[in-house]
């Protein structure tokens, strides 16, 4: 039976082919609206903003502009890895959309999570169970079809991703008529401002502009970040350089700043072009002492001697013989370390802004590792050719926030 079927499927049999045409994804808005948003969404993503919040945010999005946007969803899978529970619930949700229950099908996926949701979606009688409690009878869509919707979203996503060079974030992404894809957060202030100057554009009965309009500001620059403030920490080199390497560390003996010693020479060779921010996180005595020596090498002017000086093995930091007081010494001792707790932005961990910032070490946005400071100038030539890093938080080229 199952080989009639796949002989009859890669025949073309229009007998045997379900019909998958019947039902489709309602989205947002009026399908007739002068405006169309399609907005690739990872209705299973893990990320700290929840699917459900942009989906509740686009609604308000559709509702300010009157009848004027539609916006059509598309779900698509961000995960490399995707076990056959994982994929049932894909298709569970596609279905809910097509029933028209997508926002009940995101908030029952907010309140389970996407593993308890899985797992009682695999249980005997679970579709049952969960159609129930969106308020839908259980879906008689071909399972054919729904596989059919994922797989052309996602090869629509695809499509966008080479568009724009192969460097495009993570969903979600958003696309307006024929331009390119482009990133934002979730408060959607990207998507208004370009939702509001094309219904402009089109009220004044001017065409949309083209593909060949679209592009970012800077290559290599992501329009979805947060700017670290120029004040915070020590920068070498100011935020006027094309590209920017910036380090969160809690001590100055964290391994990230030994991994610099690459970054450094490159510097050396390609002056004018990386700026390096190292910013000191915590609440420990070592963490504080790190900040206010960055603070005072900052306002001393030997910021690139600092950083040398942390770029060095710990056990061998200290050793110079041509220097009657060690350099942290003379930080420490500085009198302009004493105004410096004060003048420090607080950078600490938290919900929003420059409190969310996250740990690690990032290369123009993009979270890099040991062998990408070993690589930077491979790095920094594959960010050139793009049109916009991975998932970027910062921007290399913006002024600074004080």
């Amino acid at each position: 039976m199952l080989a009639a079927l796949l002989l009859a499927l890669l025949a073309g049999a229009p007998a045997s082919a379900p019909d998958c045409s019947a039902a489709a994804d309602p989205g947002l808005g009026p399908v007739d609206a002068p405006l169309e948003l399609t907005v690739y969404l990872d209705p299973l993503s893990r990320d700290p903003v929840p699917p459900l919040a942009l989906w509740i945010e686009l609604r308000r999005l559709v509702s300010d502009h009157r009848g004027s946007l539609h916006v059509r969803i598309e779900p698509v899978a961000t995960g490399m890895v995707r076990d056959p529970n994982t994929l049932a619930l894909l298709r569970w949700f596609v279905a809910a959309s097509e029933d028209g229950a997508q926002e009940a099908a995101l908030r029952l996926l907010d309140r389970d999570g996407r593993d308890r949701l899985a797992l009682r979606l695999a249980r005997p009688g679970g579709a049952a169970a969960l159609a129930a409690e969106i308020g839908r009878p259980t879906t008689t869509r071909p399972q054919l079809c729904l596989e059919r919707r994922l797989e052309a979203a996602q090869l629509a996503l695809r499509v966008q991703v080479q568009r724009a060079g192969g460097y495009l974030g993570r969903p979600p992404l958003f696309v307006l008529g024929d331009r390119l894809a482009f990133e934002d957060t979730v408060a959607l202030e990207r998507v208004r401002g370009e939702v509001s100057r094309e219904l402009q554009r089109l009220h004044a009965g001017r065409p949309l502009p083209g593909r060949g309009s679209w592009p970012p500001s800077r290559p290599g620059v992501s329009l979805r970040l947060i700017r670290p403030p120029a004040a915070a920490g020590m920068l070498v080199g100011g935020v006027g350089l094309p590209h920017r390497l910036v380090l969160f560390v809690e001590h100055d003996e964290h391994p990230n700043l030994t991994n610099l010693a690459p970054v450094l020479e490159y510097r050396r060779q390609h002056p004018g072009q990386l700026a390096v921010q190292v910013i000191a996180r915590g609440t420990t005595m070592a963490a504080r002492q790190l900040r206010l020596r960055l603070c005072a090498a900052q306002k001393l002017g030997l910021e690139l001697e600092y950083l040398r000086r942390l770029a060095r093995d710990p056990m061998t930091r200290g050793l110079s013989a041509a220097e009657p007081i060690p350099l942290a010494e003379r930080l420490d001792e500085a009198a302009e370390a004493h105004s410096c707790e004060q003048d420090e932005p607080e950078l600490e961990p938290g919900p929003a802004g420059a409190r969310g910032l996250p740990d690690g070490v990032w290369l123009d946005g993009t979270a890099v590792g040991q062998g990408d400071l070993e690589a930077i100038g491979v790095r920094i030539v594959g960010l050139e050719a793009a049109q916009r890093p991975l998932d970027a938080v910062f921007s290399a080229a913006a002024p600074a926030e004080l």
